[in-house]
């Protein structure tokens, strides 16, 4: 009996050492949109089926694949598709070749335009949004509002929902001189929130945050992916298997 608890115990020991051996951590980095859609309320449900610690970092889309190219993440959040992330990570400093990455979609987002709750627009066209954003259209009275000169707020340069404004909407056209750049989709979603004169196309993930009213539009969807270089190692392979699974 002694004989077979000694066996039996130290069986364990060696599993518990093995589990810990083949654990690993995976970085990843980029869009917060994809945190804070998927990532953010998933990592914990993630870490504990794949037995990997998930390490993660929101800026942007952009520096996002910098890092992942660069090797400081194992992959990448990105909040659109490849060929405009690349885009942001060109304008983040860093030219990449969409051959060389390998796209894990989770789920589908859109993107909406917010004003202040106090703003008596409810409806815009895309043609009126690209006029707004490229400083053709400064005034609310011109769209059926009120006598206010219009503030743009904006997510950061290098960041996927602005690249996908401007490809979608702008149809390339450039952000106008007075758009106010922030840090974050969420940070942009806020000064509208506080701003009667703002307006900010945002993840709709981000709408809550803001407290902005969404304004009636065409439809802006987009893929939420991780994004890694070549094929993922096992313990990354593993990590984006669970989080597709966590996002359906």
């Amino acid at each position: 009996m002694k004989m077979q608890f000694t066996t039996t115990a130290t069986a364990l020991a060696l599993a518990a050492f093995m589990g810990t051996a083949m654990a690993d951590t995976v970085k990843i980095s980029g869009a917060s949109t994809v945190f804070n859609v998927v990532v953010q309320g998933a990592k914990a449900a993630v870490e504990k089926n794949t037995g990997h610690t998930v390490q993660v970092l929101a800026n942007n889309t952009g520096k996002g694949l910098v890092d992942l190219v660069d090797g400081a993440s194992d992959a990448a959040m990105v909040s659109e598709p490849l060929d405009i992330a690349v885009e942001a990570a060109a304008v983040a400093g860093k030219k990449v070749d969409p051959k060389t990455l390998t796209v894990f979609e989770l789920k589908k987002d859109e993107i909406v335009f917010v004003v202040n709750p106090a703003n008596t627009v409810s409806k815009l066209s895309w043609e009126q949004i690209k006029d707004i954003h490229t400083g053709k259209i400064t005034n609310w009275k011109d769209v059926g509002g009120k006598d206010l000169p219009i503030v743009v707020y904006a997510d950061s340069v290098t960041g996927g929902t602005r690249a996908m404004i401007h490809r979608i909407v702008l149809g390339g056209a450039d952000f106008g001189t007075g758009v106010k750049s922030q840090s974050s989709v969420k940070r942009a979603a806020e000064m509208v929130g506080t701003d009667p004169a703002g307006i900010a196309g945002v993840g709709k993930g981000f709408v809550e945050a803001g407290k902005g009213k969404v304004l009636e539009t065409k439809k802006l969807e987009r893929p939420l992916s991780l994004v890694t270089l070549g094929q993922p190692k096992p313990a990354v392979k593993a990590v984006i298997d669970a989080f597709i699974k966590e996002a359906k």
